[in-house]
């Protein structure tokens, strides 16, 4: 017998296996709460496989611990033949159907080409996915109080604020009640698995990292050509002193600006315009030229650096950080299979995921 499965939770784990026929997938993580509370410090996780052929689900059950896993199933003696199993009915290969053309899985995905030219929608598919195993070995229900809770701080994040709005919202959307408490709980359970991975980390991740935080008032200049921004910011640099830094921003400055405004900027974010120059960057330094996504090129002057403190504001940017890290770790070892691309996009973009 295995050491990391009590024999007693096994034949409780079998048992309970033998009940989830005709269970939806839903209702069955409701009843693993109960087979949970039997062993709370074994951890559990429930997968399962629809058979498209007969509509029914079968169910496995994991039971997780550093030396490996242990995996549980039970299959009635009638259960569909094994060379039919994962088989699809036709109308499940279609996504949409446009004046009688019908649009195929195969062909949606081949529209999804961007996903090789962008990673950071690949890397939103893979921390979604690892989100999901990660809570999928907790325990995740919520209370009447706690669901009503949650609900409320989502309405209020949408701008939902009267019945009306939220069911027109829910209209358009085409989302159930029930749906939408499924969305609401999901919700709350990452939220509850953030402040898992965050806590007790907050103040020392700000100690090491307290510059990364500081708030940069610039001057941001934008350009629709090139060489006016490579004279502009040649002017700032020449010629703007930190006594007197508005004093050259005629002329050559605005010849050509597309727009100019002042801004509060994290110096993270100025990181990802401008790279590893603004991550030093003082007061009276001038940034740029950067390409803009647009085709555009922006400049920024610095007026002012104001120091990070750890305020409610900065707290949730260093939570986001240090969840964004351990997100990157998953990443790291996780094992990606992609099924559509080519091996050489597909080994390029895990690569990208995994640095």
């Amino acid at each position: 017998m295995s050491p990391t499965v009590p024999p007693d939770l096994l034949d409780d784990a079998l048992a309970w296996l033998r009940g989830l026929e005709g269970v939806s997938p839903e209702h069955a993580k409701e009843r693993l709460a109960d087979l949970r509370a039997r062993s709370p410090e074994t951890r559990m996780r429930l997968l399962w496989q629809r058979e498209a052929a007969t509509g029914e689900y079968h169910y496995d059950l994991l039971f997780l611990s550093p030396e490996g896993s242990v995996s549980l199933a039970f299959a009635p003696d009638r259960v569909i033949p094994w060379p039919l199993r994962g088989s699809q009915r036709s109308g499940e290969q279609l996504v949409l159907r446009v004046n009688g053309v019908d649009m195929t899985m195969e062909r949606a995905v081949s529209v999804l080409d961007v996903l090789w030219e962008d990673t950071g929608l690949a890397r939103r598919l893979v921390n979604a996915a690892l989100v999901e195993q990660a809570l999928a070995t907790r325990q995740t229900n919520l209370s009447a109080d706690r669901l009503q809770q949650a609900m409320d701080a989502f309405r209020r994040a949408r701008g939902l604020l009267t019945a009306e709005a939220t069911r027109r919202w829910m209209t358009e959307r085409g989302v159930s009640h029930a749906r939408l408490e499924e969305i609401v709980a999901s919700e709350a359970a990452v939220a509850d698995l953030r402040r898992e991975v965050v806590e007790g980390r907050v103040e020392d991740f700000f100690a090491a990292h307290r510059e990364e935080f500081d708030r940069l008032r610039v001057v941001r200049l934008r350009y629709a050509d090139r060489d006016r921004a490579d004279a502009a910011a040649g002017t700032l640099r020449n010629g703007v002193t930190e006594k007197d830094p508005v004093a050259l921003a005629v002329g050559e400055v605005l010849a050509g600006v597309a727009t100019c405004r002042m801004e509060a900027n994290g110096r993270d974010e100025l990181v990802a315009l401008f790279g590893a120059r603004a991550a030093e960057a003082r007061t009276g330094q001038v940034l740029g030229p950067a390409g803009l996504p647009d085709g555009g090129f922006c400049v920024a002057h610095v007026l002012a650096v104001e120091p990070a403190v750890l305020d409610e504001v900065t707290r949730g940017l260093v939570e986001r950080r240090i969840f964004e890290g351990w997100l990157a770790e998953q990443r790291r070892h996780a094992h990606m299979e992609w099924f559509w691309g080519s091996r050489v996009r597909t080994d390029e973009i895990t690569a990208d995921l995994r640095t």
